[in-house]
């Protein structure tokens, strides 16, 4: 049985699925489409787990010149990393995920700090999370020509968003209460 695919792997392997990418233009697509909005990954990253999805036989690299460009690897999907994508994307479309959130964590992590100190922190959270909310909102409305898929994670952004602001709204009442 082969191991699971993290997310990052998972992402790279779309990214290169829908195009043979270069670690560079792969970076550039993550930014065009605002990924790191939902993903932690940097650029040294990209190239640690291209080298990883290689040595799994998921891609392959070639060696190509441009112009006046140094070589470098552009990446392919290989048959193998076609199915292994489609095995990771039923399995994620159709699973519950475990939420590792820094809220959380802090929520663990408060008791050395005041009520008045936890709702002010809250509190400026909770501005980030409406200006947010109202970007990402912006962005989709701005999305009429963008696939679905596009759409979609966008529209799941806000609602988590949307989630995320009337659990604090709560939190802050019954802070409020408590003071």
């Amino acid at each position: 049985m082969e191991p699971e695919l993290s997310n990052i792997e998972v992402t790279l392997l779309s990214i290169v699925n829908e195009n043979p990418s270069y670690a560079y233009e792969i970076d550039k697509t993550i930014d065009a489409r605002d990924m790191r909005r939902w993903i932690r990954i940097g650029v040294a990253s990209i190239y640690q787990v291209l080298k990883r999805l290689r040595d799994k036989g998921l891609v392959d690299s070639q060696r190509e010149k441009e112009g006046r460009m140094p070589e470098r690897n552009r990446y392919y999907i290989t048959e193998h990393g076609k199915k292994a994508l489609i095995k990771a994307a039923k399995k994620r479309l159709s699973s519950l995920e475990w939420y590792y959130l820094d809220l959380n964590i802090g929520l663990e992590a408060s008791d050395l700090l005041t009520i008045k100190e936890v709702a002010d922190c809250l509190h400026q959270r909770l501005v980030r999370v409406r200006a947010n909310k109202k970007r990402m909102q912006e962005i989709y409305g701005a999305e009429r020509n963008s696939t679905l898929k596009r759409k979609a994670v966008i529209k799941n952004l806000i609602g988590f968003r949307s989630a995320e602001e009337n659990f604090l709204q709560e939190i802050l009442q019954e802070l409020a209460r408590e003071d």
